[in-house]
């Protein structure tokens, strides 16, 4: 057991960044991502060929919510087709790293905390948005404990990078998550699949579909996976974090006639899966070293938790979806209700001394509808309207604390409701066969209201209200029939918020960006390249401090990020399709003068004290993230056996605002096998994920009884069988 002498934080670095290291880094940025990435892509109107990685035609994307090829929409894309997420051993959305350059995602806890090109949110909880919105079949999904869903029956999944607000209901400054499921078929089709892996991981899922007349069709697809988990309790060595979860969705399409079509649909999801909140300490800084004989666990799989660790989820969503065929445009209606419920239970000190535990729950109501009006695609002038309605009431009726052997107290209840309206429209323009010009517009209202229930000092409540408007430039320019440039502005916002994590009201200012990127992009068959260079001006950024009794949700001044990215796709053979990828980014805080450091005081507990962060690294921003896919398949005993093999890197990221606290550079590899028998009916797989058994760590959480770090899954391998008729 360390001493606490021997207990030291890291030390905090400052740094000043000259205008000749700025010119040097993009120099090398220019190096490193010459050579790039972009998975084997598809979407719902073009499906991959299975013996390659790139489709046979062209690739269509509705990223600006009309039906474009991926080369012609002026916005950095990376799209990758169902079949790619199965060989790439991307199962949920936190797995989407694996195959997105410059994208990460992070956890905070059991809150989920995606980034894309170093924009994203370190605040989590009730009341808090995120940067990077996640839309399914077109519907938001506004909480962050049940945005990493599992990837069912998806057809396709689309990550866009920058503010998108001009096209999508809810905001989002850094980027959006599109995920595509399949909607109801005629014919009648069926898949099983089912696998087994290291840690006893056993995964069933299914999919059907069929048609009950010539104008209804219905599907239902589910999953059930668990698992005995990876993390073992140094106190008696049970398994801390055994698993059990599952999921189903059903949709029913009805299309009365060629110019109306209606999708129904419900999910239900429910997880027993406590991995994220199973933490140990960081270096061991635990406020556990002030009793003596406690075990303090540092190392991957170690937890030493006298308090059980919890994690409950259950969701019910029903969602509707209307298009209307107007012969001059396309009205669309998207209308979604959720009921979403949550239990945490944690051990704050991380150690088998009872110094603090603490457990809530969270209950998540929302209501959203969307109506879209889109141009038809004749003509040279192409527009897009819509009208967005956002209602969220997430109640925290307790949160509950016990410090140093004593009884559970409740230390506050809260209620957080916001109501958020938009409207905004997007215009394209033709001016001759090959230049195009796009503007379009976003206004938006965020009013927010908290309750708050203190036993220490009353209830309380407040409420504010956020106003913006925000545009979007673009030129385009068609250099030939397959490929294309473009320069862009977009300006982003995040509402104010309202947090709930301590016993006061303190409303946080919206944070904006403005975006600036060029960009080449190159379609065709057996060959896809598209590179982009990017400029952000980000101010107010939004920031977490964790300290007694809750977490602080402040700005942060101003940041400056830009970087280069690209990704290149190619058939190779007739057999081989290779996809590779590269991001560089330097992102800093330009100004900072308050952020927080921690430190371990004589009684162990932590406490914090102001840092000057101006020049140093934003969290969760690596210089340089890279990935390559590889794709190879041969005819084998009358069928086809399909060899894939995925790597992923990124260099050093920091996880705080002054350098404390880091995860080095480290690789992920996946490998997949798969045979297909003659039929096409019966699928066999080996797979393995992190193959190399890299041991990397995927969140870092100071407060107050410790500083707790979680890490990634070690190596699983497994097999798996599927059928489908």
């Amino acid at each position: 057991m360390p001493k606490k002498s021997d207990i030291n934080l890291c030390p905090i670095r400052t740094r000043v960044t000259t205008p000749m290291r700025r010119m040097t880094l993009t120099a090398l940025a220019l190096v490193l991502t010459m050579p790039a990435m972009a998975p084997a892509m598809a979407n719902e109107q073009t499906v991959a060929d299975s013996s390659v990685g790139l489709p046979t035609q062209e690739i269509v994307v509705t990223a600006q919510r009309r039906t474009e090829r991926l080369q012609d929409v002026p916005i950095s894309i990376t799209s990758i087709s169902a079949e790619s997420l199965e060989s790439g051993g991307v199962t949920r959305v936190s797995d989407l790293p694996q195959m997105v350059p410059g994208m990460r995602i992070d956890q905070s806890g059991a809150f989920a905390q995606p980034t894309i090109r170093g924009v994203g949110s370190s605040v989590a909880g009730p009341g808090l948005s995120t940067n990077v919105a996640t839309y399914v079949d077109g519907f938001f999904v506004p909480n962050s404990l049940t945005s990493d869903i599992q990837l069912l029956s998806v057809s396709n999944v689309q990550v866009l990078k920058g503010p998108q607000g001009t096209l999508f209901g809810r905001n989002a400054t850094g980027g959006a998550i599109l995920v595509s499921t399949l909607d109801p078929s005629y014919e009648t089709t069926a898949k099983f699949n089912a696998s087994y892996g290291r840690f006893d991981k056993a995964s069933f899922g299914f999919y059907g579909s069929t048609g009950i007349t010539d104008k209804m069709a219905i599907n239902l697809t589910g999953y059930y996976q668990s698992g005995d988990g990876w993390k073992k309790s140094l106190i008696d060595g049970h398994n801390e974090a055994e698993y059990e979860k599952y999921a189903f969705r059903g949709k029913v399409l009805l299309e009365p006639n060629d110019t109306m079509r209606f999708v129904l649909g419900y999910a239900h999801q429910w997880s027993d899966d406590p991995t994220h909140n199973a933490k140990n300490s960081f270096n061991g800084l635990s406020s556990g070293i002030s009793v003596p004989g406690t075990l303090i666990p540092t190392g991957r799989s170690d937890v030493a938790n006298d308090y059980a660790t919890q994690s409950k989820v259950k969701g019910d969503s029903v969602f509707f979806t209307g298009t209307f065929e107007l012969g001059f445009a396309t009205l669309t209606s998207h209308t979604q209700y959720r009921d979403e419920y949550t239990y945490i239970a944690n051990d704050n000190d991380s150690s088998s001394a009872h110094v603090i535990h603490s457990n809530y729950e969270a209950f998540d109501e929302s209501f959203t509808q969307e109506f879209n009006l889109a141009s038809d695609n004749s003509g040279r002038f192409q527009w897009f309207v819509g009208a967005y309605y956002f209602y969220n009431n997430i109640k925290y009726p307790s949160v509950n604390v016990a410090a140093f052997g004593g009884p559970f107290n409740k230390t506050q209840g809260s209620v957080n409701t916001i109501n958020a309206y938009a409207g905004y429209a997007d215009v394209t323009y033709e001016v001759t066969d090959r230049l195009f010009l796009t503007g379009g517009v976003r206004y938006s209202v965020e009013d927010a209201k908290l309750v708050l229930d203190m036993p220490s000092r009353g209830p309380a409540s407040g409420k504010e209200s956020w106003k913006s408007t925000t545009p979007r430039f673009v030129i385009r320019y068609e250099l030939d029939d397959v490929s294309n440039v473009y320069a862009s502005y977009s300006k982003g916002f995040k509402s104010g918020q309202l947090p709930a994590g301590t016993n006061f009201i303190s409303p946080v200012e919206p944070e904006t960006i403005d975006a600036f990127e060029v960009g080449y992009k190159r379609g065709g068959s057996g060959l896809r390249l598209d590179v982009s260079g990017y400029f952000y001006k980000y101010d107010d950024l939004q920031v977490t401090a964790f300290l007694s009794p809750g977490s602080i949700v402040r700005n942060a001044a101003s940041a400056e990020i830009y970087g280069l990215e690209a990704q290149l796709s190619a058939n190779v053979t007739d057999n081989l399709a290779v996809s590779l990828g590269g991001a560089y980014m330097h992102a800093e805080y330009t100004d900072f003068p308050v952020a927080v450091g921690y430190r371990q005081n004589p009684n162990g507990l932590f406490s914090v004290f102001d840092v000057d962060a101006t020049g140093l690294t934003m969290q969760r921003a690596p210089k340089f993230s890279g990935n390559v896919d590889v794709t190879y398949t041969q005819p084998l005993f009358d069928g086809n056996l399909t060899l894939n093999a995925n790597l992923y890197y990124t260099s050093r990221i920091y996880f705080d605002q002054v350098e404390q606290f880091s995860q080095g550079a480290y690789a992920l590899l996946n490998l997949r096998a798969t045979w297909t028998d003659p039929s096409d009916k019966w699928s066999f797989s080996v797979y393995g994920t992190n193959v190399t058994d890299t041991t990397y760590i995927n969140q870092v959480q100071p407060a107050t009884a410790a500083v707790q770090q979680g890490f990634g899954e070690p190596a699983v391998y497994g097999v798996a069988v599927g059928y489908q008729f």
